[in-house]
């Protein structure tokens, strides 16, 4: 069966079209798109026009592309932003209307719960590097940021946070570049707004992080382009610490022109990898984690390995 998945989120709208077989999915075309809907939602709780018309021109364009490889369902989950958009109805309505395409809004737990089934079946070939120790899932996006604490066996505990980049920015509005009062600015605000979290890692006391895909794409591309080749197979990348506060030191003192040029860093992510940087170096240094282990999949993997276990069923 060959299905598609379009995750619609607050900055970038990813579309994944793969093969269920037995055990596993076969990737078979996978490609992102930034649409940046954020501001508007965070200061109005809308989304405008302007938006509306980037999220119909993208869905048009996958649907398009689903189409041509002849998929049989096209499955489109959206998230933060427009989960949190008084305009939500209209929006679904519209795009109902307009491209005949259910979407279905999720909420954060059920989007930490698909992230979940992604990662640890990313990382399921990596029993001598977890070994029986907890680890601390983090999947960061544009509106919300989702942790979840997990060993090989189960899920301990999951929340979905609203702490995107993208909120993040224009709650803190750092300067260019950023600079030392910004860090501490934000330091505060994940002190406040990451509470619950602490509780649970006092609890279950992770050694492990686990980065999902996004931005912790880019942070191996960027050691790769910039330090050395990593060990990286489809699903993962074991990334030493050093490496990545190597490339966090590079990239804090830039500015954003200059991060554009940046090797291994593409343009959509130029704008938000500092304080996504700044935000997991709060996460390994607070928490105490001594590893990281990058997943290249996320929510829209997460459906996939879902229906996995559905039709097993």
């Amino acid at each position: 069966m060959r299905i598609a998945v379009i995750d619609m989120g607050t900055n970038t709208f990813n579309l994944l079209i793969a093969d269920l077989q037995s055990n596993a999915f076969r990737e078979v075309y996978s490609t992102k798109h930034p649409v940046k809907l954020g501001q508007k939602v965070f200061e109005e709780h809308v989304i405008d026009n302007n938006g509306i018309s980037k999220i119909l021109e993208v869905l048009k364009n996958y649907i398009d592309i689903a189409q041509s490889y002849s998929v049989e369902e096209i499955i489109a989950i959206a998230t933060s932003s427009i989960r949190t958009a008084k305009n939500k109805e209209d929006i679904l309505k519209t795009i109902k209307e307009k491209l005949n395409l259910d979407v279905k809004v999720i909420d954060g737990n059920r989007e930490a719960e698909l992230i979940y089934y992604a990662n640890t079946f990313a990382i399921k070939n990596l029993q001598k590097e977890i070994s029986n120790e907890n680890c601390l899932i983090m999947d960061i996006g544009g509106g919300s940021t989702e942790f979840i604490i997990c060993n090989h066996q189960q899920q301990l505990w999951k929340q979905s946070f609203l702490l995107g980049m993208a909120r993040l920015i224009d709650e803190i509005k750092p300067n260019d570049p950023i600079t030392n009062d910004d860090i501490e600015r934000i330091h505060k605000y994940l002190d406040k707004s990451l509470h619950p979290l602490e509780n649970k890692i006092k609890e279950y006391i992770p050694k492990i992080l686990v980065g999902s895909s996004g931005v912790f794409d880019s942070i191996v591309e960027m050691i790769e382009a910039n330090l050395h080749s990593l060990q990286v197979n489809k699903s993962n990348c074991v990334v030493p610490l050093s490496d990545f506060y190597e490339i966090y030191k590079s990239i804090l003192p830039l500015r954003y022109s200059e991060r554009l040029q940046y090797k291994g860093l593409i343009e959509m992510r130029a704008d938000m990898i500092v304080v996504s940087m700044i935000l997991i170096d709060y996460v390994l240094s607070k928490y105490n984690l001594q590893k990281m282990i990058v997943s290249f999949y996320s929510l829209k993997e997460g459906v996939i390995i879902e229906k996995l276990y559905q039709n097993k069923n």
